[in-house]
């Protein structure tokens, strides 16, 4: 088992740096935000707003499906 550190200002970074992540909508409300962040690790942030205040729900290093996903997302984006 291994461990990674993530920052507060990684999870800040990819949540404000739209070109470097891809957001999912959850049925619960909740948003999803998976991306690099400016350290170059692959990282996904679940949270939800209320009112003003943006809740950090989790922090997890994505599956390798998702990180593919979010590649050709944006490489797709683009070539548009």
């Amino acid at each position: 088992m291994h461990s990674v550190s993530i920052e507060l200002d990684e999870i800040t970074d990819l949540i404000e740096v739209s070109e470097r992540a891809q957001t999912y909508l959850q049925a619960n409300g909740q948003i999803e935000v998976t991306g690099y962040t400016n350290r170059r690790k692959f990282i996904s942030v679940i949270f939800t707003i209320t009112g003003q205040q943006l809740v950090v729900d989790d922090v997890n290093l994505p599956s390798y499906e998702t990180i593919q996903d979010v590649i050709l997302r944006r490489l797709a984006e683009e070539t548009e």
